[in-house]
């Protein structure tokens, strides 16, 4: 099982590290194209009639990859006023492991539901891109598959701890407890 968490661990540094990088260069892209937009509407009198939509979609891609970074670095909003109450070490031993199962059964719910929707506007074209709408829905169960990987990496570096282990116990700053980083 420590070859498995190591591995897990690795492919989940990896595609955090993968999801930063597109974030930058999603948001940088992003920037451009609205301030030439605003450039070309204001100044030229030319305005792209392609450019809101396409920052739309990559709005769409940066929310779902920046929600695999924030899950990795506990940064996703929790509750904390019953994990207060939950004496000493319980919540390590029972709380935590489910916590981490009802995110894997939401997220693959979320990824089923995302591939059908996917598959059903696969045909579709964009209004102004004319790109399949399948791109900009495959944000949806792309990243819920992600989040998936880096809970079960989670799960697995918590029994099985390894070298390609993070220290960010996804759980714990979730919902916070005394001796979770304050968000």
């Amino acid at each position: 099982m420590h070859f498995l968490s190591y591995w897990i661990n690795k492919a989940a540094n990896a595609q955090v590290w993968l999801c930063s990088i597109f974030l930058c260069l999603l948001g940088t892209l992003m920037s451009m194209i609205i301030l030439l937009q605003v450039v070309f509407r204001f100044v030229i009198y030319i305005p792209f009639p392609w450019s809101e939509e396409c920052a739309r979609y990559m709005m769409v891609w940066m929310a779902m990859l920046g929600s695999v970074v924030a899950l990795r670095w506990g940064r996703h909003i929790g509750v904390r006023i019953l994990v207060e109450k939950i004496p000493g070490r319980g919540y390590d031993r029972f709380i935590v492991p489910l916590v981490q199962l009802g995110m894997i059964l939401f997220l693959a719910v979320l990824t089923q539901q995302g591939i059908n929707l996917a598959t059903l506007n696969m045909h579709q074209r964009s209004p102004a891109m004319e790109i399949p709408m399948l791109i900009p829905y495959l944000a949806l169960p792309v990243g819920s598959v992600m989040m998936i990987v880096d809970i079960a990496a989670d799960m697995l570096h918590d029994r099985f701890p390894t070298s390609a282990g993070s220290n960010a116990n996804i759980a714990t700053p979730a919902l916070g407890t005394e001796d979770s980083p304050n968000p």
